[in-house]
């Protein structure tokens, strides 16, 4: 028989362990917090500024924690604990994958504008302006992004970088293969000499070229590329369909050992599926 004592002792034990767990926990989720935090506002400053948006990014970050207090109780309440985790893991890097996708965007129109920017850039030369009288022209006549990279070159020439050091300072921001033929060019012609605006032209019918080639085998491959994607998200959609069909069998997969064992299994088959598929469908020109 316990004693009142030892019962109130027994009580306060586990009170007190219960509150040591929570504040521990609470701890380790703040510092997760903050350093997803410090990541996040370090990674969408340079981010934004790559794309020339000028924005701040601890008004994202409070944006993205207002959708998370509106979306986990709402998610909560109709769904269950497991999707709700998912979602909060997609919401966490959603900004970064769409940061990703906008600069993948912008490198694309870059290179695509570059060819016309080459060639009024030796008609220039041949005019008889500089380097970067030829390169103010560009920034004055040829559309963004191309004319927002340029300008910033010049703005760091004019403060006193050296030129080539601002054009490599450009291709880590750009990184495409074309900008890196413009640039060795360019150094090329600075330490030995050249016809800069004949190797110019040169290099604009060069990257058309690869355009006309990269173009081509992306239509071929886009049938490859979409069954990629059915390959990550048919999964997902047949799951969600057999549990709203039969909750009480789907849910075992994700409360039980062995469900556990069989959705890492697919989510590993799902990974290295979509992986060999992109290996296959990405070819280098």
């Amino acid at each position: 028989m316990i004693t009142q004592p030892s019962y109130l002792l027994t009580v306060g034990v586990i009170t007190l362990a219960a509150s040591l767990g929570g504040l521990v926990f609470c701890l380790v989720v703040y510092q997760i917090g903050d350093i997803y935090r410090r990541n996040f506002l370090r990674d969408m400053d340079r981010g934004l500024q790559d794309i020339f948006l000028y924005m701040d990014p601890k008004q994202l970050f409070q944006a993205l924690l207002l959708l998370l207090i509106l979306i986990v109780p709402l998610s909560l309440y109709l769904l269950n604990l497991t999707i709700t985790v998912f979602l909060v893991i997609a919401i966490l890097l959603a900004p970064r994958l769409v940061m990703i996708y906008l600069m993948k965007k912008r490198q694309k129109r870059f290179a695509e504008q570059l060819p016309d920017t080459l060639v009024a850039l030796a008609t220039a030369m041949r005019s008889g302006l500089s380097l970067v009288q030829a390169m103010q022209q560009v920034v004055k006549n040829q559309p963004e992004p191309i004319s927002q990279e340029f300008a910033q070159v010049l703005i760091e020439y004019r403060v006193g970088q050296d030129l080539v050091d601002s054009l490599i300072a450009l291709q880590q921001r750009i990184p495409r293969e074309e900008l890196i033929l413009v640039n060795s060019a360019i150094m090329i012609a600075r330490r030995v000499g050249g016809n800069l605006s004949e190797t110019f032209e040169s290099l604009a019918d060069t990257i058309r070229e690869k355009m006309k080639i990269e173009g081509r085998i992306e239509a071929l491959t886009a049938m490859g590329r979409a069954q990629g994607w059915l390959a990550i998200f048919f999964p997902i959609i047949m799951g969600y369909t057999f549990y709203k069909l039969e909750p009480v069998a789907m849910l075992k997969l994700f409360t039980t050992l062995g469900g556990w064992i069989w959705l890492s299994i697919m989510l590993v088959m799902v990974v290295f599926a979509a992986f060999l598929i992109r290996k296959i469908v990405n070819i280098d020109v």
